[in-house]
């Protein structure tokens, strides 16, 4: 369901969660295409951006509906939803289903990160 999102996925994802912390919920493709033509180097076509979405709708990630003649898209998972879920997965793949265990791993990089940095 959730599992893997591409760095595309992410970014749109990131963009719609940032509009609706805002209190904006009715999203189009051009609303997202602005923001990440805006805050990303990287130059992607209008009809990537929608296609992306579109497969993110199948993905059962977005919810899409049509205004007149115009799709309008909104996360289904908040970002905090989409991070527990994905730890979960994470934690069934490689640790047996045992949070514990995979909190201890991501303390020990914590701190290993932290001696790196001083």
């Amino acid at each position: 369901m959730l599992s893997r999102h591409g760095s595309l996925e992410c970014a749109i994802l990131g963009a719609l969660w940032n509009l609706e912390q805002n209190g904006i919920y009715t999203n189009s493709v051009k609303d997202v295409f602005d923001i990440l033509s805006k805050n990303d180097d990287e130059k992607r076509a209008y009809t990537t951006i929608k296609t992306v979405m579109d497969r993110l709708f199948e993905k059962k990630v977005l919810l899409r509906y049509k205004q007149g003649k115009k799709f309008f898209y909104r996360t289904v998972y908040s970002n905090n939803e989409i991070v527990v879920k994905s730890l979960q997965e994470t934690a069934n793949r490689y640790c047996s289903g045992d949070l514990a265990k995979l909190s201890l791993i991501l303390n020990s990089m914590m701190e290993e990160d932290l001696l790196v940095s001083v």
